[in-house]
C-alpha cells in the first residue's frame, strides 16, 4: 500500500514538473514572439533618435503616473493608528535634570507626554496638596502641547522664503521640468546606452493590449510635437559639447531641468530635446519666480502670465530666449577677443608670427608670454 502511494506521489511530481517545464517553454516562446513583434513595430526608432528618446521619457512618465494612481492618498486629517499621537503618548526620552535646589542634585526624568514628577517630593505632601500640584502640571502640559511642530516649521519656511527673496536666489534651479519627472524610476533609466532596445525589452514584459495602446498614444503625441517644432534646437551643434552643456545648465536655471543625467554628449543633446518635447510649460509660480526682481519684463513673458497659454507657446518663448542668450554670449566673446588684439606695425607683426610658429602657440599667447617674462625680468 505504501509503495503504491509512493509511486503515485512520484508520478504526480513528475507530471507537475513536466507541466511546469512546458509552461516555461510556452512563456519563453510567447516572450520571444512579443519581443520580435515589438522590434519590428518600433524599428523606425533606430533611424529617429529624437523620437526614440521621446518614447524613452514617455515610458518613465507613464510608470510614474501608474505608481501615483496605485498609491492611495491619505485623508487630510489622517493619523497613523500606531503613532504616538493616536496612542496618547510621545516617544520617551531619558535625560539627567541638573536643576540646582539647595545643592546641585542629579535626578532621572522622563521627557514626553508624561510630566516631570518627583516621587520623593510628593510623598511628604498631603493628598489634597498632591492633587493640586498634578492639576497645575496637567494645565502646563496642555499649554505646551498647543505649541505644535507644524506651526514652527511653517514659520521657518516663511523665514527661508524671505531670505531667498532678499538674496535674489532662484528657486527654479534643478527643479524638474513641468510634466517631465519620474523620480521613483530614475535609477532604472539612468545609464542606459541602447535606448530603442531598452524600450522594446521593457514593453515586452507587459500585456500586449496595454503595450499597443501605449505605442499608439505616444506615437500620436510625438507626431504632434514634431510637426510643431520640427527645427527644435537646430542652432545647437551636437558635436559642440560646451554649447550643449550651456543649454543644459541654462534650461535648469529656467526650471526646465531634464529628469536624468546623460552618459555622453549625444545623450545630453537628446535628453534636452526630449525634455523640451514633453514639457508642459511653466506654472504660474515658476513664471513669478522667473520675473522676480526684474525691472523690465519681456512682452512674451507678460503674455504667458496674463493669459492661459498652451505648452507650445511656452516652448516658443523658451526656445527664443535660449537662442538669443547663446547669440549674445558669442557676441560678447568675439568682442572680448577683438579688444584683446593690438594693432602692431607690419614688421613687428611678422616677427610675432614667426615666434608663435616656432613655439607652436597662438600670437596672443606669445605676446602675453613676452610681456610676462619682461615683467619678471624687471621685477614689475
Amino acid at each position: 500500500m505504501n509503495e503504491h502511494r509512493k509511486e503515485c506521489v512520484e508520478e504526480s511530481r513528475a507530471w507537475e514538473k513536466e507541466r511546469a517545464e512546458k509552461e516555461r517553454i510556452r512563456l519563453e516562446k510567447q516572450s520571444s514572439e512579443k519581443y520580435a513583434w515589438l522590434k519590428n513595430k518600433l524599428k523606425w526608432l533606430n533611424k529617429e533618435p529624437r523620437a526614440a528618446f521621446f518614447f524613452f521619457f514617455s515610458l518613465g512618465i507613464n510608470f510614474q503616473k501608474s505608481r501615483s494612481d496605485s498609491v492611495v492618498p491619505k485623508a487630510e486629517n489622517y493619523a497613523d493608528p500606531l503613532s504616538a499621537e493616536a496612542l496618547g503618548t510621545k516617544s520617551l526620552k531619558m535625560a539627567i535634570d541638573k536643576t540646582p535646589v539647595r545643592q546641585p542634585e542629579e535626578r532621572a526624568t522622563i521627557g514626553g507626554i508624561t510630566p516631570d514628577f518627583d516621587f520623593n517630593f510628593h510623598q511628604e505632601k498631603s493628598e489634597s496638596d498632591a492633587q493640586e500640584i498634578l492639576e497645575v502640571q496637567e494645565t502646563s502640559e496642555k499649554n505646551s502641547l498647543m505649541k505644535t511642530t507644524p506651526s514652527t516649521q511653517e514659520n521657518l519656511k516663511e523665514d527661508i522664503n524671505e531670505i531667498i527673496k532678499k538674496l535674489n536666489v532662484s528657486r527654479l534651479n534643478n527643479k524638474p521640468a513641468n510634466g517631465v519627472s519620474f523620480p521613483h524610476f530614475a535609477q532604472y533609466f539612468t545609464g542606459v546606452e541602447d535606448i530603442p532596445d531598452y524600450i522594446i525589452k521593457t514593453l515586452s514584459r507587459f500585456d500586449i493590449e496595454k503595450v499597443i495602446i501605449f505605442i499608439k498614444e505616444t506615437k500620436d503625441a510625438w507626431v504632434s510635437v514634431q510637426e510643431e517644432f520640427q527645427q527644435a534646437f537646430s542652432w545647437v551643434d551636437i558635436k559642440n559639447e560646451q554649447q550643449c552643456i550651456w543649454v543644459w545648465n541654462t534650461m535648469k536655471d529656467k526650471g526646465v531641468c531634464p529628469p536624468i543625467n546623460p552618459l555622453n554628449n549625444f545623450q545630453r543633446w537628446h535628453f534636452i530635446c526630449a525634455t523640451f518635447d514633453l514639457w508642459q510649460g511653466w506654472t504660474n509660480e515658476q513664471l513669478d519666480e522667473l520675473t522676480r526682481g526684474h525691472k523690465k519684463i519681456s512682452p512674451q513673458r507678460l503674455e504667458l502670465k496674463s493669459s492661459l497659454c498652451p505648452p507650445g507657446k511656452h516652448k516658443a518663448v523658451l526656445m527664443d530666449e535660449l537662442e538669443k542668450a547663446w547669440a549674445l554670449k558669442l557676441f560678447r566673446k568675439k568682442k572680448k577677443e577683438h579688444q584683446a588684439v593690438l594693432k602692431l606695425p607690419a614688421k613687428i607683426k611678422k616677427k610675432l608670427t614667426r615666434l608663435s610658429e616656432k613655439y607652436e602657440i597662438s600670437e596672443l599667447d606669445m605676446m602675453a608670454l613676452l610681456i610676462e617674462s619682461e615683467c619678471v625680468r624687471n621685477d614689475l
